[in-house]
């Protein structure tokens, strides 16, 4: 049997057990009494099984079974296993879940070890780990699994160097180089993504650099709140772990977590009404900007304390409407809106069996979904012209294929309210 010490803000939750058949389970310190691990496992002297264990240690893992092996090779253990694999990544997780063997404990309270990093070590580990495919506007299906495709890692910025976290430090930053294959992704996320800000919906802040010409996403991670004494970690978890849900089935059709179901999850949350409605703000956005990638696992739980959750901010979203589809279907999105999820379908029927299964009057949600239109096509030009006065290369060219696209989409919304 091994054991894995679990630690939940720098405080000793529980323990983390694998046994000798490969089955594992988890179960709270008996005088803990902080935020739960998860939603799916509220703190209560009981001990958790390997489905919701497995559900929720997968959704700290990198998405892509390939990556898990990789990482697997390089630490001398088993790629498949969660618990092996957090064993030895498990002390920077999302949130603030920290994993350590037991009898190892005084590792989350040693001093921080920090490496600087130079710009061409950053853009090293950009390039793509594979062969490099050629860019192009096409795709042949609607998934992308942004979360899944992109090789990427997180660093701390501090006093303006960047630096490699070793051991327990916290890292404050997530990079993304978009991906491969899929032209000027990278700047598709980034300008998805500020148009959200620019519209007032609560966003993730990213930024868009280059590191020896070799481009990325740079976003400040939500779950991380620099502070003078250093980094403090903030606890989440996205939608597939709080419904004990496994990545491999994050999207809706395949069995994975539905609208109605981030609905009834969003209903137990500290302000049902508050994050219901953001969550309804994104899901029109998302539908809006013909995002193809918003599922469960792009949707998270902030826990501000023992028993205070909320909505975290809108992270990992990027307009399919630059790309063309092969095969001349519409574009499909991870969510539907009152059953429906194709792209220009959505009406003001689809609308009102959405509210009315929200508990929000209909008429709001028609005003949210026009105010969203008007001020989507109003902010996007203004937020590309700001990227072609930064002289960010390619700007000009996503423009053309996305500002046309959104606005025939947004003004086709509005007729069919």
């Amino acid at each position: 049997m091994r054991e894995l010490s679990v630690f939940i803000g720098g405080i000793y939750a529980g323990t983390l057990v694998q046994d000798d058949h490969g089955a594992r389970s988890f179960s709270y310190d008996a005088v803990y009494d902080g935020p739960p691990l998860s939603l799916s496992m509220p703190v209560a002297n009981r001990v958790y099984r390997t489905r919701v264990v497995d559900a929720y240690l997968l959704g700290l893992l990198p998405d892509d079974e390939h990556v898990r092996r990789e990482a697997g090779k390089r630490f001398g253990v088993s790629g498949n296993n969660p618990f092996a694999l957090v064993s030895c990544m498990g002390l920077d997780c999302p949130g603030a879940v920290q994993f350590c063997p037991k009898g190892n404990e005084d590792r989350i309270r040693r001093p921080e070890d920090l490496v600087v990093l130079t710009e061409e070590q950053i853009a090293h580990r950009l390039l793509p780990r594979t062969g490099r495919q050629e860019d192009t506007w096409f795709r042949e299906a609607e998934r992308w699994s942004l979360g899944g495709n992109q090789s990427k890692f997180a660093l701390r910025f501090d006093s303006g160097k960047w630096y490699e976290c070793h051991g327990a430090a916290a890292t404050t930053h997530i990079f993304k180089p978009g991906i491969e294959g899929m032209r000027l992704e990278a700047l598709d996320e980034y300008l998805t993504m500020r148009i959200a800000q620019a519209c007032g919906i609560p966003s993730e802040h990213v930024e868009y650099h280059t590191f020896c010409g070799v481009p990325a996403i740079v976003a400040t991670r939500y779950d991380r709140r620099v502070t003078d004494v250093g980094v403090v970690r903030i606890h989440q978890e996205d939608l597939c772990q709080a419904m004990s849900v496994t990545p491999d089935k994050k999207y809706a059709e395949d069995g994975g977590p539905s609208t109605p179901d981030v609905l009834r999850i969003l209903r137990i949350t500290s302000d049902p009404q508050m994050s219901i409605q953001g969550f309804t703000a994104m899901l029109f956005f998302n539908y809006l900007m013909g995002a193809p990638d918003a599922h469960a696992k792009n949707y998270s739980l902030l826990h501000m304390g023992t028993t205070d959750c909320v909505l975290a901010p809108l992270y990992d979203v990027a307009s399919g409407l630059p790309y063309d589809l092969t095969g001349n279907r519409p574009l499909r999105l991870a969510m539907s809106i009152g059953g429906e999820n194709r792209l220009g379908f959505v009406g003001r029927e689809h609308i009102e069996r959405f509210a009315v299964s929200a508990g929000i009057a209909p008429a709001s949600c028609f005003n949210l979904m026009a105010n969203l239109c008007t001020r989507i096509m109003a902010q996007s030009s203004q937020v590309v012209e700001e990227a072609v006065a930064l002289g960010i290369e390619g700007a000009e060219e996503l423009a053309e294929r996305l500002l046309p696209r959104l606005e025939a989409h947004c003004q086709r919304t509005l007729q069919q309210l």
